[in-house]
């Protein structure tokens, strides 16, 4: 409540100030028009106020020497102030300035997944172990073991295998390899087939 309240405070401020800048930035041609001709007054550079009526009135040139008339001057002074000339006062920007839409940077890259840690020595080792399991068949698939090492789905869940896939059988080879060696750091001695 209370930034609304300071919104319509800051608004109505900025509509008085460029209503008062609007009628001073007209006052001051309509004064240059009234001088004598024996005192002319000249400006070798831009007047500020010559910048401000070129926001005003778009019409106006600065450094015109086109003089406005009264009636013109007394009509300009009581106009309501333009609210494009409002925005641009308030926002900073030079006028007749087009927004330009934001460079967005490109999103960064997926985090990397797990990395594969397996060796070949490693590989050839489960191989075996998968050999006698399942036959060497990675994608076998039981009612309680899954898998080419025929790992349990409670196993599979508790040493870290939901981050490869939902169960063993739909993992990679090395996926499987690297959750075993989680279960039992080295592969159990395969030459009779034991279960491990």
């Amino acid at each position: 409540m209370r930034t609304r309240i300071a919104l319509v405070a800051i608004t109505s401020i900025a509509v008085i100030t460029v209503t008062l800048l609007t009628q001073a930035a007209t006052a001051q041609p309509a004064r240059a028009a009234t001088q004598s001709p024996r005192n002319p007054v000249t400006h070798s550079r831009t007047h500020p106020t010559d910048l401000l009526t070129s926001l005003v009135r778009p019409d106006a040139r600065a450094g015109s020497s086109t003089k406005p008339t009264a009636s013109s001057t007394s009509t300009r002074s009581t106009a309501t102030p333009d609210l494009h000339l409002v925005d641009t006062l308030l926002s900073g920007r030079p006028a007749g300035h087009k927004e330009v839409a934001p460079v967005v940077p490109p999103p960064p890259p997926p985090a990397p997944g797990p990395v594969d840690t397996v060796t070949p020595a490693q590989r050839a080792a489960w191989d075996r172990v998968a050999m006698c399991e399942e036959g060497g068949n990675w994608q076998a698939n039981g009612p309680r073991f899954s898998g080419g090492l025929g790992i349990t789905r409670s196993n599979w869940a508790s040493y870290g295998g939901l981050q490869y896939a939902p169960e063993a059988a739909e993992a990679t080879p090395d996926q499987q390899i690297m959750v075993a060696e989680r279960i039992q750091s080295s592969p159990p001695d395969q030459g009779g087939c034991s279960s491990w």
